[in-house]
């Protein structure tokens, strides 16, 4: 296969989570809904296995008929498929905290009629995002997760993440730094090349922003680009902040398929700490229990009908084979 010929983008699914996880299917959706009749060392397992795997549950739209005063709907948005695997990520810890309430967490495509549930969460919340405002028309408590005006959210330190990353890179030598990103939009994007120019611009480097495209993939649009950038243009870098560890993939592996090395001859950071993807990548590390813990907070804070406030959740990076 070329590697300009479209890709057909598998999803994992709960036979999948199951057989790496050698249980039943009925395991899997115990774990996944915090039910009793497995071990919590089993559980924790089969959690493992789905984060891994990026696994989310497909529920279908029917849940929704009728009240269901226990649901709690959480939207991907747009741009769902890259949603999806940060929600895979956050998923057991989201759910167990939910479960905690004694409600439930339904994933909801962005047309489904969502009228009946007693809250959602956000993912992927960009300006004036129809989402928010037909949950506000509807007084539908909801918390995003990323940043937003006038409503509850709770967001990764983008813009010090960032900036923490670019820094790594600054104290290994590197000097010709560029920020690579698949997109332009929301708030993580834009924290996050804030905090790369905040870095850059404290030791009076050049900035530069390199835009791959997410089609039909991050990672290949990522490895596309890298693999097709003229070698002088390409050599005049030495490093590469990445707005998500997808990119950083595609990235790195483009450098190897054109015969450097990494690190090496360039050094790269990613962003988000995917399960899975990140496992050798330098990137910088969200902990989705904290984030969980926040949403879960906050959503209780929007149905007591609260003034709409934030909460900002650090991060840390974590050393790999990249840099």
């Amino acid at each position: 296969m070329s590697v300009m010929d479209p890709v057909e983008i598998p999803k994992a699914t709960i036979k999948e989570a199951a057989e790496r996880a050698g249980v039943s299917i009925a395991s899997v959706s115990r774990a996944l809904n915090n039910k009793p009749g497995i071990s919590e060392k089993t559980r924790k397992r089969i959690l493992d296995i789905c984060a891994e795997l990026n696994y989310v549950p497909n529920t279908s739209a029917r849940e929704l008929t009728g009240g269901h005063s226990n649901t709690i709907a959480i939207s991907m948005g747009p741009h769902d498929f890259v949603a999806s695997r940060y929600l895979g990520m956050l998923w057991p810890a989201l759910s167990a905290e939910i479960r905690k309430r004694g409600q439930n967490l339904l994933p909801v495509e962005q047309d489904t009629d969502i009228s009946k549930v007693s809250g959602a969460i956000l993912i992927g919340v960009e300006d004036n995002d129809p989402r928010a405002e037909y949950l506000k028309e509807m007084e539908i408590p909801f918390v995003s997760i990323g940043c937003g005006d006038n409503i509850f959210w709770v967001a990764p330190d983008d813009f010090n993440g960032a900036r923490l990353a670019t820094e790594h890179l600054l104290e290994r030598g590197c000097r010709q730094v560029a920020f690579v990103t698949p997109t332009v939009y929301g708030g993580g994007y834009q924290f996050r090349y804030q905090g790369y120019m905040s870095a850059m611009a404290s030791k009076g480097l050049p900035v530069r922003e390199l835009r791959t495209t997410s089609e039909p993939l991050g990672e290949i649009a990522a490895y596309r680009y890298f693999l097709n950038m003229e070698k002088p243009l390409l050599e005049a870098f030495d490093g590469f902040v990445c707005e998500c560890d997808e990119t950083a993939i595609g990235l790195i592996a483009a450098l190897k398929d054109r015969g450097y090395q990494v690190p090496g001859d360039f050094s790269v950071v990613g962003y988000d700490g995917l399960p899975g993807v990140s496992k050798d990548l330098t990137t910088i590390i969200q902990d989705p229990h904290d984030i969980a813990e926040k949403v879960s907070e906050l959503l209780e804070a929007a149905m007591a009908g609260e003034l709409p406030r934030g909460a900002m959740i650090p991060v840390t990076l974590k050393q790999g084979k990249s840099s």
